[in-house]
């Protein structure tokens, strides 16, 4: 049996009452619309959408799992296909998510997969679009979308190619068309670093010497989801690491875990608020103790000052250029810039799933690459300003400056 396991269960879209999306349709046949707009732009005829926050961008569909790493009895056969010539739009998926599809989108035109094995569903799926009348022309995908994986987006290609169609590339068309945030989307993200700050807030009133990694962590995150936050799209770092004379050693990536936190340790927190899966950035440093060193203290006030730069400085329609050049112009005149030890960068930030929370834009004031690009209004971005620090915030481009949005104190916090 091939089927197996496709069935839903019971599901009666009305036994769950009136369903709020997070955005009204106009404004996801917008984005459709945007998309599509960008398709003609650039000569593609069908686009093939299966990046996850790609697809609940478009139209809303959000999962708690989207097969990452799933048995390969499970293949990656989910999508969202967009013809610029119609205004229609088909999603396909397996039938266990229909259920997901009535709660979390408006996409009314869906087609269920027949089988559990990849050929017969691509087939299906091919069927589909040729009655449509939609192969043949150039087909996008995202090559750089982890879903679905190489052995199924080579088997789409493939078939894209043998009904005549020629494929290209379209994953830096469909992430540009979501940078730039909406009035709504930036409401999430606001409300996304208000949970954050409960988050930080909560260390400050639970770090103690004797609590564990693991044990705050919980508590952080009761504490953010209890004031409406989801998990974000990272597992956050949360661990503490010993002082060697003023300077905390560094644990990389790593994880909370059952180490015991013990006084004169530095506890490095890097969370996001998440908010219908827009999130915010906020890491902070925090010294167990009263008596924190007074030169990691003055470095924590040097590399917090970038911000204040930020602010009076940096606006929507610079280029990389030229706010790598103004803030390392910062960092150099209070002497704490070196090829070496500091790591100033940002990452764009918003709509994310697992495995990441960090988006395509990117800027680093010691690369040499994409300094072309431009800070657009109402882009999202974090910025880190890590140099033997643990400094990071989230910030809102605007045509007449930056927010800065986290109100979590940007220095070395002690907590006694």
């Amino acid at each position: 049996m091939t089927g197996v396991g496709l069935t839903t269960g019971p599901f009666d879209a009305a036994a769950f009452g009136e369903i709020t999306l997070p955005f009204s349709r106009d404004e996801y046949l917008g984005r459709i619309a945007k998309l599509r707009g960008a398709m003609r732009d650039e000569g593609i005829d069908l686009l093939w959408v299966t990046t996850p926050e790609a697809v609940c961008w478009l139209h809303g569909f959000a999962s708690s799992w989207y097969k990452g790493n799933a048995p390969m009895r499970y293949p990656q056969c989910y999508g969202t296909a967009i013809w610029a010539h119609d205004e229609r739009f088909i999603y396909f998926d397996n039938p266990t998510e229909e259920p997901v599809v009535a709660r979390t989108s408006i996409s009314e035109d869906n087609r269920w997969l027949p089988d559990r094995e990849a050929e017969p569903n691509l087939r299906f799926i091919l069927d589909e679009l040729e009655r449509e009348g939609w192969l043949g022309g150039t087909v996008g995908m995202e090559f750089w979308s982890y879903v679905p994986n190489r052995a199924i987006s080579t088997m789409f290609e493939g078939g894209f190619l043998s009904h005549g169609g020629r494929v290209v590339d379209a994953s830096a068309m469909v992430r540009r068309a979501r940078r730039v945030k909406s009035t709504q989307e930036l409401v999430y993200v606001e409300k996304a670093m208000e949970i954050c700050d409960i988050g930080h807030q909560t260390i400050v009133e639970n770090l103690r010497p004797g609590i564990t990694e693991l044990e705050l962590f919980g508590q952080v995150m009761a504490a953010m989801m209890a004031a409406g936050g989801e998990f974000p799209a990272l597992i956050p770092i949360f661990n503490t690491a010993p002082v060697v004379d003023g300077h905390p050693q560094s644990n990389g990536h790593a994880l909370a875990g059952r180490k015991v936190i013990e006084a004169g340790e530095l506890l490095t927190t890097d969370l996001c608020g998440v908010f219908n899966r827009y999130h915010a950035n906020a890491e902070r440093g925090y010294y167990v103790g009263d008596n924190p060193p007074a030169a990691l203290v003055e470095r924590y006030r040097l590399a917090a000052g970038v911000f204040d730069v930020i602010a009076s400085d940096v606006k929507a329609g610079m280029t990389v250029r030229e706010v790598n050049t103004r803030l390392r112009r910062y960092y150099e005149d209070v002497g704490i810039w070196t090829e070496s030890e500091g790591w100033a960068l940002g990452y764009e930030l918003g709509l994310s799933f697992p495995p990441d929370w960090v988006g395509d834009f990117y800027f680093h004031l010691g690369d040499d690459k994409y300094l072309d690009r431009v800070f657009e209004e109402n882009m999202v971005t974090n910025f880190e300003s890590l140099f033997n620090t643990a400094l990071i915030d989230t910030l809102i481009y605007g045509k007449d400056g930056t927010r800065v949005l986290s109100k979590t104190p940007r220095k070395l916090i002690a907590v006694g």
